[in-house]
């Protein structure tokens, strides 16, 4: 049997329940209103409060734990105490304490109370919903957004490395060429001089003036074949990003906003960063895989945001 469900009973009941040794729980009504930090709405209903206080022995809830338990005095206080107990030991130890139905406990012993409307028959089944301005794109189209440019980046990365391929390619083939036409122009040249037999008078020859195969079109061809060509080298620095999963509670537009929402949840003793992007969110935890963050993800949602996602950065 869960201790939660008998103080809801007893709270739709009475409107109050006192935990001997803890404190008390009560219903509160609060009208429909708008939270511009985390762009939640709220229907009008009465909402959880709870108080340290332990001033009377009224609305307790050691008879309905008689009564589901069919017990005496004795049993049932035993009973509440080990309960009692084993949540001072879980905020002791630095975890949240959650309640289910009612809210969590922080590790200060601040009080969280569960966002939805649990105690009001007129609010026909209405809960807090998230909304986004038509002007500022929704969690879902932040995410498709950072999906595209992650594969445009990546097909970018590879023509770069594609271009620079094909010009160490190409430099390679020009020096190739260079080198064939080299030979090739060499034997032409020798093609001429044995192979023709050709009549000059030397008697008028001045030692200073070329032959007819020395031209400086051969000059010119033979230092353009001593240059030599460097390959370009490309150095590659190797990848050391390591990805990171968040719990986002808040995403927003304007940089305050989610500066704010990251102090409250920080002095509450919770483990906050804000991560930039097309909107500036609030993520709590900094886990090393998804399945980590899965683990803590209902929790936040029933005490901080119903609508907290998994976030990979």
């Amino acid at each position: 049997m869960q201790i939660e469900s008998i103080i809801i009973q007893r709270l739709s009941e009475r409107g109050r329940v006192q935990i001997p040794s803890w404190g008390t729980f009560y219903l509160m009504e609060k009208p429909a209103r708008w939270d511009v930090v985390t762009n939640t709405a709220f229907p009008r209903g009465k909402y959880v409060g709870f108080t340290p206080s332990n001033t009377t022995t009224e609305n307790s809830l050691l008879p309905a734990v008689m009564k589901h338990m069919q017990c005496t005095m004795e049993i049932a206080e035993s009973w509440i105490t080990r309960k009692v107990n084993h949540w001072q030991r879980t905020l002791d130890s630095g975890s949240i304490l959650l309640m289910q139905g009612l809210g969590s406990f922080r590790k200060n012993g601040a009080f969280v109370a569960e966002k939805n409307n649990q105690f009001d028959h007129h609010s026909f089944g209405f809960s807090t919903v998230m909304l986004h301005a038509l002007n500022e794109p929704s969690a879902l189209e932040t995410k498709m957004a950072a999906s595209l440019k992650m594969v445009s980046e990546q097909r970018s990365e590879g023509l770069k490395a594609w271009r620079k391929a094909a010009v160490a390619a190409a430099i390679t083939a020009l020096v190739t060429l260079g080198v064939y036409q080299s030979d090739l122009r060499t034997e032409m040249a020798g093609w001429f001089a044995p192979g023709r037999s050709i009549e000059l008078d030397h008697s008028d020859r001045q030692p200073s003036t070329p032959s007819v195969l020395e031209t400086p079109a051969e000059e010119k061809l033979e230092s353009a074949v001593s240059v030599p060509v460097q390959t370009p080298t490309v150095v590659r620095k190797a990848a050391t990003f390591t990805k990171k999963y968040y719990i986002v509670v808040g995403s927003f537009k304007i940089e305050n906003n989610a500066t704010k929402l990251a102090a409250e949840l920080k002095a509450e003793g919770i483990d906050v960063n804000i991560l930039p992007g097309n909107l500036m969110k609030v993520g709590i935890g900094n886990y090393l895989s998804r399945e980590a963050a899965k683990q803590d993800l209902a929790q936040i949602q029933s005490s901080i945001n119903q609508h907290a996602w998994i976030y990979a950065y």
